[in-house]
């Protein structure tokens, strides 16, 4: 077996993860595309008002107004276009107008998200799952700390605080969004069934994650996935009254945390609701019950329509952003979250000098239960995790929705054997040609299920698109009869 030094494999890894911040902003922009179902038709809205608003004080030229028309009129030129028919298809205004508006706002979201989870700090992930001090009368709790304290000082970094999870899973985690803020939580199970080799060959785990900058690169990834959950929101606030108030807040905390003035637990709420924590009371639906006949009247013509168009269009495009994540940015975010496991192991291995302990204690929670309920959210931080399975799919929300990020327990201590941990049953290490001949038949089924998802996301997408342009079209026709006859009245009185 080729040894490998774990200052080398330190470096490989390193390299694996860089551009990753470059990436995760091409992510956000593609992902806000869909938005322009949302965005497209208020944009295109306003600009027909103030046009028709202007043209009632000074006349617009027929160049103007044709631009305008062949915008609104896109769905039937088109479909004049399939059909053989002469026309005319302003493609540069219809492509900005159907791509631009969603990635633009994403990317305008985002550092305003990136600002509020700073604002919120370590404590928005740290409150879903639920933790205490300490306890320095008992033995393991008390030992666990002061191995954090040791392999800190030895890594060089802020001492995290330490957080015990009163819960029989076995497992522990580094929650953070940076070096300094970083606190480990150990459940009870973690210190009851590994010794003590064990758990301070998990614990410099954790704090080689921190040391290589890991918290910071879990917070790039959080901050998408809570971007992503902003475009989810503003889809279904459509139908639902709670994802109205979500966005909102969103709005109304990014405004003062400009000015300064936002508080913690106002960036928290956000945060936690965009992660997938709050989730949408089912008899919270935006049309309500109407009260009195002005409210029918309300509902059968204006909100009924809107969800016949707005409402259908956003399922697909959330449906849309959802596939995206799992064929786009997913595979993406797993391979290089997995060179970074493989990046803390080979940091666990210099701070220890131990990588037979950490292999026994992957081996162990590999094992073992190590399903924290309200660690899903965050799921890709722990060192072991299970797979997302048709059993657990309705628990794994937030970050569980990017699949692949853990490692597999018999290749991770394969990789362990190689940075010289003894194994009673060491697994064999495949070469390439053997790991590719025994995963070509996965990899025939992944790319078949990446086709249909690509063929599906373009079906919705387009879907999306015709909606939208279906609803401009519509609201020329509204604004003509409006402001149709106010035209009129200004042609008698001039």
């Amino acid at each position: 077996m080729d040894r490998r030094h774990f200052l080398d494999e330190q470096q490989r890894n390193r390299r694996k993860s860089r551009r990753f911040f470059v990436f995760a902003i091409v992510a956000v922009a593609v992902a806000g595309i869909p938005l322009c179902v949302v965005a497209s038709p208020l944009i295109f809205g306003v600009v027909l008002i103030a046009a028709n608003l202007w043209d009632l004080v000074s006349p617009l030229s027929a160049d103007d107004w044709r631009a305008l028309r062949r915008t609104a009129f896109a769905l039937p030129e088109v479909w004049a276009a399939i059909r053989g028919r002469s026309a005319e298809i302003p493609w540069t205004s219809l492509a900005l107008l159907l791509v631009a508006p969603g990635a633009v706002l994403m990317l305008i979201a985002w550092p305003f998200m990136r600002r509020l989870q700073r604002l919120a700090g370590s404590g928005a992930v740290l409150d879903l799952i639920p933790s205490r001090e300490v306890d320095a009368s008992v033995l393991a709790e008390q030992q666990l700390a002061n191995v954090v304290q040791e392999m800190a000082v030895s890594a060089g970094v802020p001492v995290p605080r330490v957080r015990i999870i009163e819960s029989a899973a076995v497992n522990v985690v580094a929650i953070g969004l940076t070096t300094d803020d970083a606190t480990i939580l150990a459940s009870e199970g973690f210190l009851a069934t590994l010794n003590r080799d064990e758990r301070q060959a998990m614990v410099a785990h954790l704090v080689g994650s921190v040391g290589n900058g890991d918290l910071e690169i879990a917070a790039i990834i959080l901050s998408v996935i809570e971007t992503w959950g902003l475009v989810t929101a503003t889809f279904e606030a459509v139908l639902w009254k709670q994802k109205r108030r979500l966005v909102g807040r969103f709005v109304r905390a990014s405004a003062r945390s400009l000015r300064r003035t936002a508080s913690r637990d106002e960036a928290r709420s956000v945060v936690n609701g965009l992660l997938g924590a709050e989730m949408p009371d089912p008899m919270d639906v935006a049309m309500g019950f109407p009260e009195n006949l002005w409210g029918v009247l309300f509902a059968v013509f204006v909100l009924v329509p809107l969800l016949a168009t707005i409402g259908l269009a956003s399922i697909a495009a959330r449906t849309a952003s959802s596939l995206f994540t799992a064929i786009g940015f997913g595979p993406w975010a797993a391979a290089m979250w997995r060179a970074r496991r493989r990046l803390a192991d080979a940091s666990a291995v210099q701070l220890t000098r131990n990588p037979t302990a950490l292999a026994d204690a992957v081996r162990k929670l590999g094992d073992a239960d190590v399903v924290i309920p309200e660690g899903w959210v965050v799921n890709f931080l722990f060192p072991v995790w299970v797979p997302v399975s048709a059993q657990n799919a309705g628990a794994a929300v937030g970050a569980a929705e990017i699949l692949g990020t853990r490692l597999e327990t018999e290749p991770r201590l394969a990789h362990l054997a190689v940075l010289g941990a003894h194994l009673d049953d060491p697994p064999k290490s495949k070469s390439l040609h053997e790991r590719i001949r025994e995963e070509l038949p996965d990899l025939g089924k992944f790319a078949g299920w990446a086709v249909l998802c690509i063929l599906i996301c373009g079906v919705l997408l387009l879907v999306s698109w015709l909606l939208a342009t279906a609803l401009l079209w519509g609201l020329w026709v509204v604004l003509g009869w409006v402001f149709g006859p106010l035209r009129s009245l200004r042609g008698r009185l001039s």
